[in-house]
C-alpha cells in the first residue's frame, strides 16, 4: 500500500499512485550513489512511508558494502545540499541496527576520506545508539 499524499521536503508536489508505484521500484534498484542521486531527483515526492524505508535500507548498504564508492556520494552532495540531507535523514531508526549501523559507524570511524570529517562525524553520530 502507498501513501498518496505530498511531502513537505517536495513542495508539496504529490505523489500519485504511478508515480509511487515507479518510485517504489526505483528505490528496489539503489545500487550506487548515482541511482541513489536519481531517486532522490526524481522521487523526492515520493519519499515516505515504505518506499522511504527501502530507500534507507539501500542507503545503509551503500555505507556499508560500498563504502569504497563513498567519494561519489561526496562529489554529488558538494554539489547538492538536499542530496545531502537527504541520504543523512535515511541513515534513521529503520536501518538493520544490529548489523548496518555498526558498520557504517566503523566505516566512518576508521576509513573516513580525507575532506569528509564533517560528514563522517555525523554518520558517526547518527549511528551510535541512545545511551553511550
Amino acid at each position: 500500500m502507498f501513501l498518496l499524499a505530498g511531502s513537505l521536503v517536495a513542495g508539496d508536489i504529490p505523489c500519485e499512485q504511478q508515480k509511487a508505484i515507479q518510485a517504489d521500484a526505483a528505490a528496489d534498484g539503489i545500487r550506487s550513489w548515482d541511482l541513489a542521486y536519481r531517486f532522490y531527483r526524481q522521487f523526492l515526492s515520493c519519499d515516505d512511508a515504505s518506499i522511504a524505508e527501502g530507500v534507507s535500507d539501500k542507503i545503509a548498504k551503500l555505507l556499508t558494502d560500498k563504502w569504497d564508492s563513498f567519494g561519489d556520494f561526496i562529489k554529488l552532495a558538494s554539489k547538492d545540499k538536499g542530496f545531502e540531507k537527504f541520504v543523512l535523514r535515511h541513515v534513521d531508526e529503520t536501518i538493520d541496527w544490529s548489523h548496518d549501523a555498526p558498520k557504517i559507524h566503523d566505516n566512518a570511524r576508521a576509513h573516513c576520506p580525507k575532506g569528509s570529517a564533517r560528514l563522517c562525524r555525523i554518520l558517526v553520530v547518527r549511528t551510535t545508539p541512545e545511551g553511550k
